[in-house]
C-alpha cells in the first residue's frame, strides 16, 4: 500500500468517527462543545487502534485537568491533535490546535460571538500557524483555518469553515497541514484542556513511476 492509499483510508476512518459523534449529537446524547470535544477525541482514539489502511495505529486521549480554564483562555484552543507516522518511506510528527464551536447550518453568529471567535483565532495563531476551528452542526462538522477566519466578517460559521471533516483529516494525515514544532500533546507551553495523539507505523511502498 502506498502512502496516499494509507492516509486516504485513515481519513475515511476519522470521518466515520465524526459522523458517529454527530449522530449522537442529533439524538441528544451529547449537547454542548465541552461535551462533544472529549466525545469526538474518544471516538477518534477508539478508531485508531490496530490496523487501518495497511498500517498499525495506536492513540490515546490526554486530559489536562489543572488550570484548564486559564490555559484555554491563554491559548485560545480547547483541543490539540498530534499525529506521528513512522515508516521506511514516510516519517513525520506534527500537531494542530483546534477551537470548537456549535453553530447550525444557516444560523448566524452575533457580533459578540464573531469577535470572540476572532480573538480565539488570534490567540491560537500566536502559538502556531497550524490552528483550526471545528464547527459542529447536526448535519455535519465543518473545519476552517484560523488564518482565514481571523480576517473574516462572515457570521455564517458553517459557510466560513469551508472544509469537510474528511478533507481536514486527509490533509492532516498526508501532511500539508500541521506544525512540526508541536512535538507531542505534552508540550508544556500548549497544555490545552484535552489532547489526542495518534501514531501510525508499518510498511509502505513507493508509488510506481
Amino acid at each position: 500500500m502506498t502512502f496516499d492509499e494509507a492516509v486516504t483510508a485513515a481519513a475515511h476512518v476519522a470521518d466515520g468517527a465524526v459522523n458517529e459523534v454527530l449522530a449522537d449529537y442529533r439524538d441528544g446524547v451529547v449537547t454542548d462543545e465541552d461535551d462533544i470535544n472529549p466525545y469526538l477525541l474518544g471516538a477518534l482514539s477508539n478508531k485508531f487502534r490496530g490496523a487501518v489502511g495497511g498500517l498499525t495505529w495506536r492513540s490515546s486521549v490526554l486530559r489536562h485537568r489543572s488550570g484548564i480554564a486559564a490555559e484555554e483562555q491563554r491559548i485560545g484552543a480547547d483541543m490539540l491533535i498530534h499525529v506521528s507516522l513512522k515508516t521506511e518511506t514516510q516519517t513525520y510528527s506534527k500537531g494542530v490546535l483546534i477551537q470548537a464551536k456549535r453553530v447550525e447550518s444557516g444560523d448566524l453568529m452575533n457580533t459578540r460571538e464573531l469577535n470572540e471567535l476572532i480573538n480565539q483565532c488570534n490567540k491560537m495563531l500566536l502559538h502556531s500557524p497550524a490552528a483550526f476551528v471545528f464547527n459542529y452542526s447536526k448535519n455535519s462538522m465543518r473545519c476552517g483555518s484560523a488564518n482565514k477566519l481571523v480576517g473574516s466578517k462572515n457570521k455564517n460559521l458553517h459557510d466560513a469553515c469551508d472544509w469537510t471533516s474528511y478533507r481536514f483529516f486527509l490533509e492532516l494525515f498526508r501532511c500539508p497541514i500541521g506544525d512540526r514544532n508541536i512535538r507531542s500533546p505534552l508540550v508544556r507551553d500548549l497544555r490545552v484542556p484535552i489532547a489526542l495523539t495518534i501514531k501510525g507505523s508499518g510498511q509502505l511502498t513507493l508509488p510506481i513511476g
